[in-house]
């Protein structure tokens, strides 16, 4: 057997080594080098910096839920840190396999945010403050929010109330941040009006109610919606005014005659004299009104003797007796404080309904009297108690039958 026969026998089976020994290698994927520095980089723009902005600032979006937007944020700052790690695909996905390092760093950072929510929200819990003090629809419940980002537990709290620069209620209680709004979570302390209303807070600053909350160490003050706590009445008018009518068939022989007149009774805030009392929509109270007859001699007798109104958050109502008084419903305190009182006829002369002269019980010439007054119950009453007042009109008949006659009736100053 020649050398060179050997010689070539020998090289092709070291070639043969060769290719076996390359075939059971595996291949090693080729990623470029990870620095610690480059992995604390990426978690803190990817991770942590979309965190704090999502704790701070996410209660303000509006057009997303916080509960739909946090996981979102979560899941788009995972594939940014796994991309920018190069962390990689595996094989059986049709990558070069995974980089064990960081691969292992982002999921250990992650499995800490996503199971220990509570401790990252302790360590990026914000100052508390005190947030809205809200009144329900017809202001019966006072609700005060306390907000806290980040907040959880139940915290001790004091509640006190004062007015003219005295405290005149005050109660312990505590509270939890178990409800949410579009800023947040927030927690709740409700409280009961009347368990602290003692006057009107208008119409000056000095008779405001302040509210003082203590949680800690924490103090907070606020001045309370004066509109909403101003619910005694102080300022009551009332009037007639007179349907005059010049028809034969209502008048007779007289030129012109008083068909009738329409009551009004006023309730609010007492204003400056020559002005009619202010509205007030969360006042509840009763009204009567009557018109009295007073005769030469003083004496007086009824003449009307209107039905008990009860007035709850601006709602009028009473006895209509068939219509015979109106309609039994009206609107008072919300863009005024008068009250048209109803009647049995709509007189066209002066727009209103009228209570007919042929009603009165006593419809004599002489001087009549509209009183009204108004009673509330405690605590709205405060130290006013029932609140009246008068208005006098005097019936006359003027000319002489020659002339034909005529009917007045007139605002006096007293009968």
């Amino acid at each position: 057997m020649s050398n060179g026969g050997l010689l070539q026998k020998a090289m092709e089976a070291q070639e043969d080594n060769n290719d076996v020994i390359d075939m059971d290698l595996p291949i090693e994927p080729e990623h470029s080098s990870i620095t610690p520095g480059k992995i604390i980089s990426v978690l803190g723009i990817g991770v942590i910096l979309p965190l704090l902005i999502l704790m701070w600032f996410g209660v303000y979006i509006d057009i997303i839920s916080i509960t739909i937007l946090t996981p979102l944020v979560i899941l788009m700052s995972l594939v940014f840190v796994w991309w920018r790690l190069e962390v990689g695909r595996p094989n059986f996905m049709g990558g070069s396999g995974i980089n064990t390092t960081p691969a292992a760093v982002v999921i250990v950072t992650f499995i800490i945010l996503l199971g220990t929510p509570t401790l990252l929200s302790i360590a990026l819990t914000g100052d508390m403050s005190l947030g809205e003090v809200d009144f329900n629809d017809d202001a019966s419940e006072m609700s005060i929010k306390i907000r806290q980002n980040g907040g959880s537990g139940t915290h001790d709290a004091t509640v006190s109330i004062s007015q003219l620069g005295s405290e005149i209620w005050s109660e312990s209680t505590t509270f939890s941040f178990d409800f949410s709004d579009g800023q947040g979570d927030y927690g709740k302390i409700t409280i009961d009006v009347e368990d602290f209303y003692s006057n009107n807070a208008l119409p000056s600053d000095s008779t405001k109610y302040g509210l003082t909350l203590v949680v800690g160490a924490k103090t907070f003050t606020k001045s309370l919606d004066s509109n909403y706590l101003s619910r005694t009445i102080t300022g009551v008018e009332s009037s007639s005014t007179a349907s005059l009518s010049e028809n034969p068939d209502d008048c007779g022989d007289k030129e012109r005659c008083l068909k009738g007149v329409a009551l009004t009774g006023s309730a609010g805030l007492a204003a400056s004299v020559g002005y009619p009392p202010t509205g007030m929509p969360f006042a509840d109270y009763t009204m009567k009104v009557k018109m009295d007859y007073t005769d030469s001699e003083g004496a007086t007798s009824m003449a009307i003797d209107y039905p008990i109104i009860t007035v709850d958050n601006t709602v009028a109502t009473w006895d209509s007796n068939g219509g015979e008084w109106g309609t039994g419903t009206g609107i008072v305190g919300d863009l005024g404080s008068s009250l048209s009182l109803g009647g049995s006829e709509f007189a066209t002369d002066i727009q209103a309904d009228i209570i007919p002269i042929s009603a009165w019980e006593v419809n004599d010439y002489g001087c009549y009297t509209v009183s009204i007054e108004i009673n509330q119950q405690s605590p709205w009453s405060g130290i006013e108690g029932p609140v009246t007042s008068e208005s006098h009109y005097m019936f006359e008949k003027t000319g002489n039958p020659a002339d034909a006659e005529s009917e007045t009736w007139t605002s006096v100053e007293n009968c």
